[in-house]
């Protein structure tokens, strides 16, 4: 669709400049695409009597719902066998592979991309021997969690939340020492200013990998990619685990039979496109980590509809795919595990979008100023966390909201944090001001001297004005009275505040995070929530750990719980035997 496209070409200018990257890359799923996506049947097609959206619909039945025809004996040309068979190059499947291995298990690892996965990335740890150094105190879970039982509306797992709390200091440093010896430096990102309490609370804990010979203003939270290299090269050469790039797993053997629906899953069919299929039989486990399942427009519009229009479901998979905006997966990893009997999670499926997070905002937060909709009303209280802020926008005409604001706000508003740096390090007033001028992050930033000029380049209403001049009435008296909005935040927009800037935000949409059910040891349920013995889940993969809405509370949550903390402690667990039946 026209329109579509024309956001979407936006987005290329905007949210995928250095601030809109970061926030949904460096905390995005970290495994491989799968294949393209599947068709509905002529019966799912044809069938009225249900919606086409909608999440986990009882009643309607999806092509990628129904498992394909087994593949035959007489296709497969060999056996391989481990303890533990991993299913996935990228951060989740590596940090499962080398923490059975360091425990003492023979681990083959698969993927179908050519070599390491990496996006982003921040990874959150509640506490660290860095943060440690730094000063930075652990955070408190007790009154933190709660807040966040309360954000994702009861609809998560609180159990598998208070493990990552509990391990999550043995894991992040365990990862930490593993990139000091290859060279590489761990530092903990700049976050939102919030006081301990308010709902938008955002515990400083995000660690961000980095080397010496670059330049590190910028571009802390980009660094994954060294520690996800490192990974690839100690799986193989220190740990001996045999990994196999460029191979794409196709089903899942169960009770012996490819696609089974009982007994235990002890083996995945893959192959590397040239020999037929192998046959990789896990003798304690085979652990799905293939990412997430947006680049499957039939998945996305049963499981995550409210971002389908976001998506781009018309290229080609890149197996080896970093940050992009517009869906990566096509969720071949959920499809088998749903074609051996496991079931979907019961709550909504988490989105993770980007943030309307200009240079002079505090990072992973909203457009703190003046927001307006495309009749240039305000909508909201802008003083959210940028997940949240996008989920607001998500409802507005065309998904967008329009943010202006006077040069005067760079240094009533500060001090400035940004994303992509260092804690404790700031903007000045003109610097803030300078990558507003030169839109150095790629907003399609507008700038004029009148604030009716500025409304006229964003394509709004005349009447917007009207929206303004009532807004600075708020701010002269200090206080909203529409949203509510701390006082601290009106920063009036006057006539002789300029010159006066302007910038229109879509959300991006990066990944769907979730999909079957788990326990708390991330084994993956059937239908009546009993464990399928041999099956389990690591990164995107792990259910009920999200709902509805990626918060950014916690910055590098998916990476530093979903991607390291629960595979690293699954390994442990794996290799003590207390998950064996």
């Amino acid at each position: 669709m026209e329109t579509n496209m024309d956001r979407r070409g936006f987005l290329k200018g905007a949210a995928l400049g250095t601030a809109g990257l970061v926030a949904a890359g460096a905390l995005a799923g970290c495994s491989q695409p799968a294949a393209a996506p599947a068709e509905k049947d002529d019966a799912a097609l044809a069938d009225t009597s249900t919606p086409s959206t909608g999440y986990n619909s009882a009643d309607q039945q999806w092509a990628f719902e129904v498992a394909p025809e087994a593949i035959a004996d007489d296709q497969v040309t060999g056996t391989e066998e481990a303890d533990v068979i991993v299913v996935g190059g990228g951060m989740a499947g590596m940090v499962s592979a080398a923490s059975c291995a360091e425990n003492g298990l023979k681990v083959i690892l698969i993927s179908a991309s050519t070599g390491p996965v990496s996006r982003g990335g921040s990874n959150n740890g509640v506490y660290s021997k860095v943060m440690k150094d730094m000063g930075i105190e652990r955070m408190d879970p007790t009154w933190f969690y709660r807040m966040q039982y309360a954000a994702n509306g009861g609809n998560f797992k609180p159990a598998l939340w208070y493990k990552f709390y509990n391990h999550s200091e043995e894991a992040i440093n365990w990862i930490i020492d593993i990139a000091a010896n290859a060279g590489i430096k761990t530092t903990i990102e700049s976050g939102p200013v919030y006081k301990e309490g308010d709902p938008m609370y955002t515990p400083t804990a995000a660690h961000a990998f980095y080397v010496d010979d670059e330049e590190l203003h910028g571009a802390i939270g980009n660094g994954e990619g060294y520690i996800a290299a490192e990974l690839g090269r100690y799986l193989a050469e220190d740990l001996g685990v045999d990994v196999r790039w460029g191979v794409k797993a196709e089903q899942l053997v169960r009770g012996g039979v490819p696609n089974g629906t009982e007994g235990r899953v002890d083996a995945v069919l893959a192959t590397d496109g040239a020999n037929g299929y192998t046959k990789y039989v896990g003798t304690k486990a085979v652990i799905m980590a293939t990412g997430d399942f947006s680049h499957d427009k039939d998945m996305m519009e049963k499981y995550c509809p409210q971002a389908v229009e976001l998506c781009d479901f018309t290229t080609e998979v890149n197996y080896d795919q970093g940050i992009w905006m517009g869906g990566l997966m096509p969720g071949d990893g959920h499809k088998m595990e749903l074609w051996v009997g496991g079931a979907w999670q019961k709550e909504p499926n988490n989105i993770m979008l980007g943030r309307p997070n200009l240079p002079g905002d505090q990072p992973y937060t909203s457009h703190t100023g003046l927001m307006v909709d495309n009749q240039g009303q305000r909508f909201m209280n802008e003083d959210v966390l940028g997940g949240f802020a996008c989920a607001t926008i998500m409802h507005l005409p065309e998904k967008t909201g329009y943010c202006i604001w006077g040069q005067n706000r760079a240094e009533a508003g500060g001090p400035w944090g940004a994303i992509n740096y260092a804690h404790g390090e700031y903007f000045t007033t003109q610097e803030v001001i300078d990558r507003w001028d030169n839109d150095t992050d790629g907003f399609n930033i507008v700038k004029a001297d009148t604030r009716e000029e500025v409304i006229a380049q964003l394509g709004l209403p005349a009447e917007t004005i009207e929206t303004i001049e009532r807004y600075n009435e708020m701010c002269a008296k200090g206080e909203d009275t529409d949203f509510y909005k701390t006082a601290d935040k009106l920063i009036p927009i006057g006539e002789g505040d300029g010159p006066f800037y302007g910038a229109a935000f879509t959300p991006g949409f990066l990944t769907s995070l979730g999909g079957l059910r788990n326990d708390e040891h991330l084994r993956v349920l059937d239908a009546n929530d009993q464990p399928i013995e041999g099956l389990y889940n690591a990164g995107c993969m792990i259910g009920n750990f999200y709902s509805a809405t990626y918060t950014f509370a916690m910055e590098g949550m998916n990476y530093g719980a979903c991607c390291i903390t629960l595979p690293y402690v699954l390994g442990q667990e794996l290799a003590s035997g207390e998950l064996d039946a």
